[in-house]
């Protein structure tokens, strides 16, 4: 049987994910946008040692006048009732077909949808698992509505001709390699009652009765509520999206970070040993073929695109860790544990101690006093969001300026 539309699809906000100041481990490289994962105190590769570094970003950083920084942004975040009919009409799609009963139709003929209830009897008893209700099959094929699910050799073959409002007996008997051991090769009997046969709807057949079925919603005006508020704040997500990632541009475009080559260099090593241990089981040697195999690069050609995404995320981190040194901003223990929390739920991590050895590489305390500058750094982030002119240019308002939205609690791990 298909499933039921779920109705976190509806309710449940998108994650903000706010690209702080973003550790390469989030590099989006041409060799490959997901697999990169490294840090600057790991050992590289053919036996080499990455230097230990105590880096102090403003050193390398000429900061711009940030304070005064116009954005433009250019997605449309305006969400109708145009916008709102398009989405369900997308879902009723995606998630169908749905069926309604066809009051033309009393007897099962072939290729009919019928909704039967049924009772599964072993021995004059009914078994676990047997017994359901409501439920839409396709008769003829032995399967659910969908297709997605086969039944067993003659489940459905006493539906054959019924009418509506019979109830009737299916002798069957499950194969021998049945998973349920209790029956197994056993003989069983399904009481089924035919309630209705079925026809699939349409987008004008949707009621209160379906708003209530598949999405909890007591009227069909509730459903298109539910959908306004869930695409309302994905717009809003994408908004803010869009507007750090313009603002990491102006600043880099803006300001003037020099990188130390050694360091640049022990990064980017580093990153071809996480590389080599997760894809390569830590075999070095099979690296150039692997490269040359799935991305058609040679060793020296994966290294330079890694070198470059890498130049731009590490400038990206000294840029913000810069501009929180210069406005002071501080780590807050409350807004900082909320922050680890949301980390910690949304993404599945079991404990705080092992968020923070996935973040350091095994070494908890690298881990978590680089989420506690992630942290910091978006709150500068936050800080020059709120000076800055943000235009939109796809909106129903050309000119629009914005200067409310936070960043503090971002529940990502993508920073």
């Amino acid at each position: 049987m298909k499933k039921k539309i779920v109705v976190l699809l509806l309710s449940t906000m998108m994650a903000v994910s706010v690209v702080g100041c973003g550790d390469s481990k989030n590099t989006e490289d041409k060799v490959s946008a997901t697999e990169s994962v490294e840090s600057t105190e790991n050992t590289g590769v053919s036996g080499y040692e990455s230097p230990s570094f105590d880096i102090k970003a403003s050193d390398y950083v000429t900061l711009c006048d940030y304070n005064n920084m116009e954005v433009t942004i250019d997605g449309d975040y305006q969400v109708g009732e145009q916008e709102v009919k398009e989405y369900f009409a997308q879902i009723f799609s995606n998630y169908g077909p749905f069926y309604k009963p066809d009051e033309t139709k009393t007897t099962i003929e072939e290729g009919d949808i019928v909704n039967v209830d049924y009772v599964g009897k072993l021995d004059g008893e009914a078994f676990e698992g047997g017994t359901a209700e409501s439920q839409n099959i396709d008769v003829y094929n032995n399967s659910s509505a969908d297709g997605t699910t086969g039944y067993i050799e003659g489940f459905t073959e006493g539906l054959k001709g019924a009418s509506v409002g019979d109830v009737i007996d299916c002798d069957v008997t499950f194969p021998e390699n049945y998973q349920a051991e209790n029956l197994a090769g056993k003989a069983v009997v399904f009481t089924f009652t035919v309630n209705s046969v079925q026809k699939e709807m349409e987008l004008a057949d949707v009621d209160d009765a379906f708003a209530k079925e598949q999405f909890n919603a007591d009227t069909v005006e509730d459903m298109y509520a539910q959908m306004q508020t869930y695409l309302e704040r994905a717009a809003e997500s994408t908004k803010l999206s869009d507007t750090y990632s313009a603002i990491h541009n102006y600043l880099l475009e803006n300001c003037t970070v020099e990188i130390p080559e050694d360091y640049l260099n022990a990064r980017v090593n580093d990153y071809q040993t996480q590389f080599v241990n997760n894809y390569l089981a830590g075999d070095a040697s099979k690296l150039e073929e692997y490269l040359s195999t799935n991305y058609g690069r040679t060793l020296e050609e994966a290294r330079e695109e890694w070198k470059s995404g890498m130049e731009q995320n590490i400038s990206l981190e000294f840029i913000m860790e810069a501009i929180a040194e210069k406005e002071n901003v501080t780590l807050d223990e409350e807004g900082y544990a909320t922050y680890i929390q949301n980390l910690i739920s949304n993404n599945g991590f079991a404990s705080e101690e092992a968020l923070y050895q996935q973040y350091g590489y095994d070494d908890a305390a690298y881990g978590e006093a680089y989420l506690r500058q992630i942290y910091v750094d978006n709150l500068a982030l936050d800080k020059i969001r709120e000076t800055a002119t943000v235009t939109e240019t796809n909106a129903a308002d050309a000119s629009v300026e914005s200067t409310e939205e936070t960043l503090t609690e971002t529940d990502s791990t993508e920073k």
